[in-house]
């Protein structure tokens, strides 16, 4: 008797899962709005200053968290529970967008500066939380056609996000930053619907056991020269 051949997976399959789709649509519009975001704030801080170093310390400002928060970050990511983590990092994002118009009325550029740093912050747990849930939203066959989708998403969303933002600023230079703010709702909602396996902690979880756990990443990456020279 001839043995029954496996039928290969479509690339699309992954599609028919509701968890992966709530997760690629979630990506889709918020990183739309953060796109809106970055531009947007480039843009304001040119008409305001007419400073190209004043524009590129936006940018600085939302690189020093990775450098500075991302390895904690992937540390706590770990122990606690990581659709809270998306769920509290999408409603501090939206609130800290929806700040800045007010801020900078207020205060002026410093508003802009601080509330891109800490958003940029917030991201840093966002990410790897993210990341850690996509194995559980795919099965093993799916997983690298998931991360292929996810990685379009992400890279066509930045585009739709960039092409709109000079539009919506010439509208209202902050209205990208109040869509946003919608974006990060709009997110919000579509995680909080996804079902993934709730989380035990396996270990008391502290502070300390937090940082025990980076010093020992930190000393393994400084023991392991390929990574340390990467």
């Amino acid at each position: 008797m001839a043995e029954a051949v496996a039928q290969p997976t479509s690339m699309f399959s992954v599609f028919r899962k509701r968890n992966f789709r709530l997760m690629w649509t979630a990506e889709f519009v918020s990183v739309v709005g953060s796109s809106l975001t970055d531009l947007a704030a480039g843009i304001l801080v040119f008409r305001l200053t007419e400073s190209a170093f004043m524009v590129g310390l936006t940018l600085m400002v939302t690189a020093v968290p990775t450098l500075f928060v991302g390895l904690f970050a992937g540390v706590f990511v770990d122990r606690f529970d990581r659709k809270q983590i998306m769920l509290g990092s999408d409603l501090l994002r939206g609130l800290i967008v929806l700040s800045i118009p007010f801020g900078v009325a207020q205060f002026g550029l410093i508003a802009l500066y601080v509330a891109l740093f800490f958003a940029a912050v917030v991201r840093q747990f966002f990410d790897p939380a993210w990341e850690s849930v996509v194995p559980e939203v795919a099965s093993e066959p799916e997983l690298a056609a998931a991360n292929s989708f996810l990685s379009i998403s992400s890279f066509g969303s930045t585009a739709v996000g960039f092409a709109l933002a000079g539009f919506l600023a010439h509208v209202d230079i902050f209205l990208p930053f109040y869509i946003d703010a919608v974006t990060f709702g709009v997110s919000f909602v579509l995680v909080l619907a996804v079902r993934i396996q709730k989380f035990t902690a396996e270990e008391t979880t502290s502070i300390g056991v937090v940082l025990n756990n980076l010093r020992t990443g930190v000393a393994f990456l400084w023991r392991t020269p390929i990574l340390r020279s990467a």
